[in-house]
């Protein structure tokens, strides 16, 4: 549930997300003049890698701002003619309301904000109901500060944009996270080939005809999802049933779901190879398992 930020409860937030960000952060704000205390913040994720991103409004920058900003490695700092906006976010939190990175705001201003939060607060965990906010509402906002950041001019490039190019996964959409997963997977499984789709108002990652009358769909787990009719399902699954077990793969388990004509295979949480995986050998593995279980099917079919 969203949570309303006073000023008090702004100048606790607003650091705590800097500290809590993990790999990138962007900061819209049309007026900087930062605490010290805010820029030591900043500089220690700096230190930690963090990709931030700073948006401010066109000529509203001192040069005496501009150059401590300058002393970040990892910061891109972009302008926009008209931004009005204040926006903090990272992959746990975003904080929409009043104040800028402004000093006087923090010391002295009456200020109003929302916090929002993809996960249950630390604090709120033993409240019934506690939970994080819906992502269609973080949706919404990406796709503004998407515009906000197309419709800016870049100022300094951090690092990693010198050297990869900018590319923030904080503001991508479900589809293109989805599109980005298959032309890895399409990599590494060769002649099966996938294309993002949107299933049951969620993207995944779909291979049809994998194998003939099966489809591949991967999401947090990888569904095999059958194009017979649900009689010569039904008569399959009473076939395999007698030799199914739950953890008959290795790494992996392994389930029935005949309402929805389909199988699933998930990662075997407890199976210690899958923490030494770089992504290649996460999704080698992922395939021997998948190719394992048409295997196990094609007794049966």
């Amino acid at each position: 549930m969203a949570k309303f930020l006073n000023t008090t409860l702004l100048n606790q937030w607003i650091p705590k997300l800097i500290d809590e960000t993990e790999r990138e952060l962007i900061i819209i704000v049309p007026y900087i003049k930062m605490s010290e205390q805010i820029f030591n913040h900043l500089k220690k994720a700096n230190q930690r890698g963090v990709e931030t991103t700073i948006i401010y409004r066109e000529d509203k920058l001192s040069v005496t701002e501009k150059q401590k900003l300058m002393e970040l490695s990892n910061l891109n700092l972009l302008h926009h003619p008209n931004v009005h906006a204040k926006c903090y976010y990272n992959e746990h939190y975003m904080i929409i309301g009043s104040m800028n990175l402004y000093e006087f705001s923090q010391l002295n201003n009456r200020e109003m904000s929302v916090l929002l939060h993809r996960d249950a607060l630390a604090e709120d965990e033993n409240r019934f109901g506690a939970g994080g906010d819906g992502e269609e509402i973080f949706l919404d906002a990406i796709h503004e500060i998407r515009d906000i950041v197309n419709g800016a001019h870049i100022e300094k490039k951090s690092r990693e944009t010198i050297e990869e190019g900018f590319d923030m996964n904080i503001i991508k959409t479900p589809d293109e996270f989805a599109e980005e997963q298959c032309r890895i997977l399409n990599k590494i499984f060769l002649n099966k080939k996938f294309k993002a789709q949107e299933v049951n108002g969620n993207w995944c990652c779909v291979s049809k005809n994998y194998f003939d009358n099966i489809d591949i769909r991967i999401t947090h787990r990888v569904e095999f999802v059958f194009s017979k009719d649900e009689q010569w399902f039904t008569e399959l699954h009473k076939r395999a049933l007698p030799q199914y077990k739950e953890f008959m793969f290795e790494g992996f388990k392994f389930y029935w779901t005949p309402y929805l004509k389909m199988t699933s295979l998930y990662v075997d949480g407890y199976y210690k190879k899958w923490s030494t995986f770089n992504e290649e050998q996460y999704w080698l593995e992922m395939k021997a398992g998948i190719d394992n279980v048409i295997k196990y099917l094609r007794q049966y079919m």
